[in-house]
């Protein structure tokens, strides 16, 4: 029986629409290097980020039809630990961290729409519980201390929890973390620590490797302008320049994703103006909402908001409304009190308005 091959792919930095991690982004670098291979093994190393899109991530590898292996070379939290429990195993670099909580969303407007909305994240929540249960072994009751504030776990914590199926060797080595300094610590703040000493691996591996480290390092990385024959200068100049790169695309991604959320959310404005949920005058103030809470958190509001009735819906709303009180009304009362209803009467109750009529002209 022949050597198994393993296609691998990585998941480094924030899961967001439109950025290089967005699910259509990931989805189609997993499925390229799925092709040919028996397993695949999927490295990751991020804050966590968007529930949907995390959520197609996930049901993507459930459904890839062969196994998937994940190992956390850095840190893996939020909606980085539900996207790792779709794999076969889990495994963490010895050095490695997890965090896991309930998840978050925000939300501006009536207490109908912050109910709503928290309706929303406490879905969210039971889906979370049942995910971690079925790794765990635990029940979703158990599971609920667990999605209390942030917490986090080393790797040997996280094979006690049973969060994940085995500890690897570290890839960055001079990443040390206290318990105590974990509790200050944010996803992002301890993601950039990560990413620092895993390109610093890179480097201090290169001095350290013989040739073959060195066309393994080459192909790894997609260097160019540089061989096997290269000295160790001319490679750490070829990797600070892709590292360049790399960081410019990932910056153009940013803002991008920055220019796209923009636009969402002044069309969902515009839209909502159309619909006639809003004036024109609140455009400003339902643009600034969407950018201090995010489009989701938005539509939420606008989607609470009821279009304003027109004149001539409120004339004959009124008229039907004060049909029962107004029963012994003349035409000369019609007149003095309600005009505008008594109008309305001639198209919505013509056979009255008639009665009415000839009782007071003929």
């Amino acid at each position: 029986m022949g050597k198994r091959k393993i296609g691998k792919v990585k998941l480094y930095g924030e899961i967001y629409p439109y950025s290089e991690n967005s699910a259509a982004e990931f989805i189609t670098r997993f499925d390229a290097a799925c092709k040919d291979v028996d397993e695949m093994e999927v490295l990751v190393h991020t804050q966590g980020g968007d529930v949907m899109e995390g959520t197609l991530i996930y049901n993507h590898i459930k459904g890839c039809g062969i196994p998937v292996n994940v190992v956390i070379v850095g840190v893996s939290c939020s909606m980085g630990t539900i996207i790792m429990m779709a794999a076969s195993k889990v495994y963490m670099c010895e050095n490695s961290y997890l965090m896991v909580h309930a998840p978050q969303g925000g939300c501006f407007g009536t207490a109908a729409m912050m109910e709503k909305a928290a309706k929303g994240l406490r879905g969210m929540e039971k889906n979370f519980k049942k995910v971690y249960a079925a790794k765990t072994g635990k029940t979703e009751k158990e599971i609920e201390d667990l999605l209390v504030g942030d917490n986090w776990f080393t790797a040997q914590e996280a094979a006690e929890a049973k969060l994940i199926d085995g500890i690897v060797a570290p890839i960055a080595t001079d990443v040390t973390q206290s318990a105590e300094e974990l509790k200050t610590q944010t996803p992002t703040a301890l993601y950039h620590r990560f990413s620092a000493c895993l390109d610093k691996a890179d480097s201090n591996n290169h001095k350290n490797e013989s040739k073959m480290d060195k066309e393994g390092l080459i192909k790894d990385l997609g260097l160019t302008g540089v061989t096997a024959q290269s000295t160790e200068e001319e490679i750490e100049a070829a990797i600070k320049t892709k590292l360049a790169a790399e960081k410019q695309r990932a910056d153009d991604a940013e803002r991008t994703n920055k220019e796209a959320e923009a636009k969402r959310i002044t069309d969902a404005v515009n839209m909502a103006i159309d619909s006639k949920k809003i004036v024109a005058e609140q455009k400003e103030l339902y643009v600034g909402i969407g950018k201090k809470t995010g489009y989701d958190s938005l539509v939420a509001v606008l989607g609470g908001i009821k279009p304003a009735p027109s004149l001539v819906d409120v004339t004959r709303g009124g008229a039907q409304a004060h049909a029962g009180t107004r029963s012994d009304w003349k035409w000369e009362q019609w007149q003095k009190e309600d005009p505008r209803g008594l109008e309305a009467m001639s198209k919505d109750d013509p056979e009255k308005f008639k009665a009415l009529y000839e009782g007071a002209f003929k």
